[in-house]
């Protein structure tokens, strides 16, 4: 395709529609900085401001002097603990800013660590052009996100759960080298209750290990850190919503078992394709609480909701589809709006914004978005809310997209295994 006058092709604009839609894209450049960023169009670099510092020091006072919307800093083992440090301190401080690290020659535990704080994690490799593709997603889920009327619902909801301080307390202790199972349980074993509750759902059908597990140490060894961080954390905001009296035929409960299954199976497809540790452990959180906005704004408004539940029955339409036209919000940017008030990592919560709509999204690679909507769709559909299908369906382009057909059928087969696992579940009603 020919270049406009810009010097740009419309499919690039179309690819960069949400910068384009920027009048400015201020960037803080932490390291080096890509050796193609010249030869980016002039209408795009006629849009960037980019200010750059050589050490995390002089990088936060830029922060606290000027008005920055895109971080990017260039992580390699030799400054890793600083700048990760600057990057901790930098998301407690300005939250919401986008986020990128360029991976330069990283260890696998340092990716983990460090994709938890950012948006995107970018080789240093890639070329200009790539990194301003990323771009273009994050500011496309951070707009969707921040949208007024979003915001504006959200705000009105009056039971909000809220984050529990030892969440906070495993972050601490998963970002220290230093830190090991026996601490971890110990930070974990100060909530009895759930800790409790956290082994139940270590010995139950979920997880079918070999052996009962007694010991919230042994938990830590066998699952890992992250992930019995993340089995804590969607337990305690569970927790929070209890069965509510205005429902008789939507079990909370069954919601929340549904969710350990999407997330075990999203895992699953994550071994399955040998993707990173740590996109599974993202797919696994998001599927987890891919559906706790329904939850929100059942409690909420559950005159309202019920009767667009009925109406998506009826009309045979996705329930996201008559949540839009009803209410203004879908309970995928509920829920999302809610992860991004308490930080939780970015690529977990653009899962959860569009893991029934995965084509709003541009680019071919996989990600726990990928993940969550491949589970989410392919598990049976055995739990309705008020007879209405809560599961995505999936999407054929997306997938021809990712060039992942001709892994389905074997997903497909994958899925009853997993479906089973909801008929003995720690929930009622199966």
């Amino acid at each position: 395709m020919a270049p406009d006058e810009s010097g740009l092709t419309v499919w690039g604009k179309d690819m960069f529609e949400h910068l384009y839609q920027e009048q400015q894209i201020r960037i803080l450049w932490l390291g080096e900085i890509m050796s193609d960023l010249n030869q980016l169009p002039k209408d795009m670099k006629a849009r960037l401001r980019i200010s750059r510092a050589s050490r995390p020091e002089i990088a936060m006072q830029k922060l606290a002097e000027g008005d920055f919307g895109i971080v990017v800093v260039h992580l390699s083992p030799e400054d890793f603990t600083f700048r990760y440090s600057w990057l901790r301190e930098s998301v407690h401080s300005w939250p919401g800013m986008i986020r990128v690290m360029l991976n330069d020659r990283l260890q696998m535990h340092q990716i983990a660590k460090a994709s938890e704080l950012c948006h995107r994690s970018v080789p240093f490799t890639a070329t200009a052009n790539e990194l301003m593709l990323e771009l273009n997603q994050c500011v496309q889920a951070r707009n969707t996100i921040n949208k007024p009327v979003v915001r504006d619902y959200v705000g009105s909801i009056e039971r909000l759960p809220s984050l529990p301080s030892i969440y906070s307390e495993l972050n601490d202790a998963l970002a220290s080298d230093a830190t090991g199972a026996a601490e971890i349980a110990a930070i974990i074993e100060k909530d009895p209750a759930m800790a409790a509750k956290v082994l139940q759902l270590v010995n139950s059908a979920f997880f079918a290990l070999s052996s009962h597990v007694f010991k919230i140490r042994d938990a830590v060894v066998i699952l890992g850190t992250r992930q019995l961080r993340d089995l804590f954390l969607v337990s305690q905001l569970f927790q929070q919503y209890p069965q509510d009296h205005n429902w008789t035929s939507f079990s909370f409960e069954n919601l929340f078992d549904r969710s350990m299954v999407v997330g075990r199976f999203a895992r699953a497809i994550c071994r399955d394709l040998k993707v990173p540790a740590e996109v599974a452990d993202k797919a696994f959180l998001a599927a987890l609480l891919q559906d706790i906005g329904m939850l929100a704004i059942a409690t909420s408004n559950p005159d309202q909701y019920r009767s667009v539940l009925r109406e998506a029955e009826l009309l045979e339409q996705p329930v996201y589809a008559i949540e839009k036209m009803r209410m203004g919000v879908t309970h995928m940017e509920v829920g999302a709006y809610m992860l991004a008030l308490w930080n939780l990592p970015p690529e977990v919560i653009e899962a959860v914004l569009f893991h029934s709509v995965p084509n709003a999204t541009p680019g071919s690679r996989f990600t726990p978005l990928s993940a969550v909507h491949i589970a989410d769709s392919i598990i049976p559909d055995l739990v309705h809310v008020n007879e209405c299908r809560i599961n995505s369906r999936l999407s054929s382009s997306y997938i021809n997209r990712l060039s992942l057909g001709a892994h389905v059928h074997r997903w497909e087969e994958m899925a009853e295994e997993y479906a089973e696992q909801l008929y003995s579940g720690s929930g009622q009603g199966f």
